[in-house]
């Protein structure tokens, strides 16, 4: 590929500090599957809500310290880092490709009508174009936004609309074929760390 058509792009992963941190860059990184170890499904946090796959924080450290301390905080946690090409045709971009979110929606809009429902999850969905559609990705990057919008305190002339915060961009790769760079650890929070006496 055209490295002119490239962008390279830091992503951090999030680990449970289990003390293996050897293990962690020879064979990371890690998948989080549907299952828990005991056999049954995750619920919860811990549910992976883009379905099985390789789970990233786009760009920004400080959305996967926020993911340790939600998801390990008793046990803490380490942060991984490596690179990935945000150009890539196997990317599925909800983010940034405005074609990739209306096919998603259109998708969505099509289940609900065909099984009369109101509401859907994005599992649903995304299973749905994986299994159905011309879906050649390898990956998905979403922007999950909460039921209330922050603005950044920036409107347009008329003030009626705001640009909203761009928090939390999260990348699940199916597959471990994207990755640009070596896989490393770059930063520990012990337990101790989130704990007041």
């Amino acid at each position: 590929m055209n490295k002119a058509c490239m962008l390279k792009v830091d992503i951090y992963q999030t680990l449970e500090d289990r003390g293996n941190d050897e293990e962690i860059e020879s064979h990371g990184p890690y998948k989080c599957l549907c299952h828990s170890s005991n056999g049954l499904l995750k619920k919860g946090v811990k549910e992976p809500w883009l379905g099985e796959g390789y789970y990233f924080w786009d760009t920004r450290i400080e959305d996967a310290y926020w993911w340790g301390s939600v998801a390990y905080p008793t046990a803490g946690y380490v942060v991984c880092h490596t690179t990935y090409d945000q150009y890539s045709p196997f990317l599925f971009d909800m983010v940034g490709r405005v074609d990739h979110y209306e096919e998603f929606i259109k998708c969505a809009a099509y289940i609900k009508s065909q099984k009369n429902l109101e509401r859907i999850s994005f599992p649903t969905v995304l299973a749905f174009l994986k299994k159905h559609a011309d879906f050649p990705y390898k990956a998905i990057r979403v922007h999950p936004m909460p039921k209330y919008v922050k603005d950044d305190g920036i409107y347009f002339p008329g003030k009626s609309l705001v640009i909203s915060e761009i928090a939390k961009i999260q990348i699940c790769f199916f597959d471990n074929t994207m990755w640009m760079s070596e896989y490393k650890i770059v930063d520990k929070k012990s337990a101790f760390a989130n704990q007041t006496i």
